[in-house]
């Protein structure tokens, strides 16, 4: 496998640098339950990350009216604000994987659909802040992912090129980002989506794990 070669390494974060399934499924089990719908299986509800929270609670929560998707939106937030890193975890090599891609220059940033407070702390709290130049968040611009506008602010903002950045992430919408943007997409096949989703979004290299990266990035 030959490498993609890059100067801004842009990551998601559910699903590629954190595994966070455990603690979004517990909240989301949580605002459920205080709508009146049953609790679900958490492999159920982290099929359905990648968006972000309304997106989530309008899949978990069919046919419920815009208004009550709202409040069960204020009230997951508010569940998960105090809840963010309880079961969340680090990837194994990921740190390795930063401090490898840092020695060797390369410009790092996030760009979730997280709110970009949730996503603040989390970062604080697992020490990862320190190597990224950047971090958008899903309420940090008028579009979110799917969307480029958050891949192209983030290019422009550290002074890359589109053909020399790279967005590594979990889901089809950090690959349709990505080449909307003009820049190169890896697929994260050990986060929350699996190999198939990533290979029809078009993903330019998938991965089975973190430390793979080392040699799908130079």
């Amino acid at each position: 496998m030959n490498g993609i070669a890059a100067d801004l390494v842009i990551f998601d974060l559910d699903g590629t640098l954190i595994d966070s399934s455990g603690d979004i499924a517990w909240c989301a089990n949580k605002t459920l339950a205080a709508f009146g719908h049953a609790e679900m299986d958490p492999s159920e509800i982290v099929g359905h990350i990648g968006w972000g929270v309304k997106p989530l609670l309008e899949k978990l929560m069919p046919g419920e009216a815009p208004e009550m998707i709202t409040e069960a939106r204020l009230k997951f937030l508010e569940v998960y604000g105090g809840h963010l890193v309880v079961e969340t975890t680090l990837y194994p090599g990921v740190v390795e994987l930063l401090d490898r891609l840092s020695g060797q220059g390369k410009k790092l940033a996030v760009v979730t659909n997280k709110p970009e407070g949730l996503a603040s702390g989390i970062l604080d709290v697992m020490k990862l802040s320190g190597y990224f130049k950047l971090l958008l968040g899903g309420d940090s611009l008028p579009n979110r992912k799917p969307h480029p506008e958050p891949i192209e602010k983030a290019i422009k903002e550290l002074g890359a090129k589109p053909d020399r950045t790279i967005v590594v992430g979990d889901s089809p919408v950090d690959c349709e980002a990505a080449k909307g943007a003009g820049a190169y997409a890896i697929g994260a096949a050990y986060g929350f989506r699996g190999r198939g989703e990533l290979e029809a979004a078009g993903c330019d290299i998938i991965v089975e794990d973190v430390p793979s990266l080392k040699t799908a990035i130079r």
